[in-house]
């Protein structure tokens, strides 16, 4: 079928090809908090995609993921509390440890717990906590900074709100070539000649 001098078909793989129109792609590591802004025995309240998620710290330092709401009442369980290594919603009391399964409720038998709710794979490294919002089985093991853990290696953390798709600030921030725009706070930039490669050989 064609529109125009465009084919249906040809608009539609088009589409799907641009990650802007469908969305977020679940099956990655993306950051939610950083490390010090949960606190051993704390909850933290995070989204993804709109998608809320609590990120619950244990006393011992141990984190994990969930959905942020209580299998009951849909209460957030980001304004629970932690114990030991589960948290408990703050409005029946149901407990949930860190695979999401309900463990404990206070007016129920241990044989007759109920579901619970949906656990995410998550990860800290160099500061930043990271969950894994797609298919679970399919999460393969974070990259790690090189030099994160030397001595002399510096961080900087800076957050600002941009109203816009993900991928925009991918590619703004790895777009190397815009230094024209901050010319007058960063000054100006030549290229520099380092090396030309041929083959398996490179000449400087």
């Amino acid at each position: 079928m064609t529109v125009g001098n465009l084919s249906v078909e040809a608009t539609a793989s088009r589409s799907h090809s641009d990650l802007r129109k469908v969305g977020s792609h679940p099956d990655y590591w993306y950051p939610i908090a950083w490390s010090h802004e949960l606190k051993p025995g704390r909850t933290f309240a995070g989204h993804f995609a709109g998608e809320p998620i609590v990120l619950v710290r244990s006393v011992e330092g141990d984190v994990f993921a969930l959905e942020d709401r209580c299998a009951h009442r849909q209460v957030p369980l980001s304004k629970g509390t932690v114990d030991g290594c589960t948290v408990r919603c703050c409005y029946h009391g149901w407990r949930y440890d860190g695979s999401g399964q309900c463990v404990d409720v206070p007016y129920l038998g241990k044989g007759k717990l109920p579901n619970g709710v949906r656990s995410y794979p998550c990860f800290e490294s160099n500061g930043i906590i990271f969950v894994w919002p797609g298919t679970a089985p399919a999460a393969d093991p974070l990259a790690q900074i090189g030099h994160a853990a030397e001595p002399g290696y510096k961080s900087r953390r800076f957050g600002k709100i941009v109203r816009c798709h993900y991928t925009f600030m991918h590619e703004n921030l790895m777009d190397m070539n815009h230094q024209f725009l901050h010319r007058r706070t960063t000054g100006k930039v030549t290229p520099r000649y380092l090396a030309r490669a041929f083959s398996d050989h490179v000449a400087s």
